[in-house]
């Protein structure tokens, strides 16, 4: 049995591992969300699903790595906003033996990793999972897709085929489908792709996927953002992602179980006025579409308003304000 350690363990980190705590995992979660972690160790995790299941996981908690020791496997769930941070925080858990993943929303997460881990100790991914704290130690989450969680590597060993070898196993006993491919990269941009065309807009017209839906104008700015992620993925060598297949199955996800969920990027913009994980979504497209030279006028359009709301939210338009 392998000991694993997640490094961000709010409403997707926790899930996450449950799933492998359920497939027999030794697992500890390293959070400082110090409500979540006492509830957790308490009286374990509990999981709501749509259809009305629910069921509670035991799990370890701790709010820092201060004293865990080294461990096998560290999975890096944290908001990308802090990825350096949490890394810093999390040295005692990573030996030179440990091998370290993530499955963060965005692009560019590997190579943020790589600034403080041997690039052959780096898994990386994305996950099809959705989830939201519905008070400390709660959750309401579900899996969707065929696949639940992509996996891939830029290097290859006996070693790291060995980890995720186990990785599958496990989530395949707590009930997920963990892939480890060579398409990693084109499985991350295809979920960046609907979390840049979709969480920011989204959170800027202040609006959920099922009204969206319904709106052409909103549609046609959809295209124009897929346009220009589609150009730069092709630029830089990611081949397979189509925009057109895209935006024709967009409808079907926005009416999906996830029609009245809030994005990440709308819960931190409307709810809990916080910095949003925008740098690795739209800004990291008109980051690449500079370096490559292919235009992204919308996409930087899109992270540009979400920083200057980012900068403000004490400046915000309140309704009947004196100032």
């Amino acid at each position: 049995m392998k000991k694993i350690a997640f490094v961000g363990a709010g409403a997707i980190g926790s899930i996450v591992a449950a799933f492998l705590a359920k497939g027999g995992a030794d697992v500890i979660l390293v959070d400082p969300f110090k409500e979540h972690m006492d509830q957790i160790a308490a009286k374990g995790l509990t999981v709501n699903y749509p259809n009305g299941d629910k069921e509670t996981v035991k799990m370890k908690t701790a709010y820092s790595a201060e004293g865990l020791g080294v461990m096998d496997i560290v999975i890096v769930l944290t908001k990308t906003t802090v990825t350096g941070e949490a890394i810093k925080g999390a040295k005692e858990l990573i030996g030179p033996n440990t091998f370290v993943g993530t499955f963060q929303n965005g692009l560019g997460n590997p190579e943020k990793l790589a600034q403080y881990i041997p690039e052959e100790k780096i898994f990386y991914g994305c996950l099809n999972v959705s989830s939201r704290i519905l008070q400390p130690g709660e959750v309401l989450g579900n899996v969707f897709g065929e696949c639940h969680i992509f996996a891939g590597s830029k290097i290859k060993s006996a070693e790291q085929e060995e980890v995720q070898k186990y990785l599958t196993e496990a989530f395949a006993k707590g009930g997920v489908i963990y892939r480890y491919d060579d398409e990693a990269d084109l499985h991350v941009w295809t979920k960046a792709l609907l979390n840049i065309s979709g969480n920011a807009p989204q959170a800027l017209v202040r609006l959920k996927p099922s009204i969206v839906a319904k709106d052409e104008n909103y549609f046609t700015l959809l295209e124009l953002i897929v346009d220009e992620v589609c150009a730069v993925a092709k630029a830089k060598g990611i081949e397979g992602l189509d925009g057109d297949k895209f935006m024709q199955t967009l409808r079907t996800v926005y009416t999906s179980d996830l029609a009245h969920h809030w994005s990440s990027t709308a819960q931190d913009m409307l709810i809990t006025k916080r910095q949003t994980e925008i740098e690795t979504l739209n800004g990291a497209i008109a980051k690449y579409g500079e370096e490559l030279g292919v235009a992204t006028p919308y996409n930087k359009m899109v992270y540009l308003l979400t920083r200057v709301i980012e900068d403000h939210y004490a400046d915000q338009y309140q309704e009947n304000a004196t100032k």
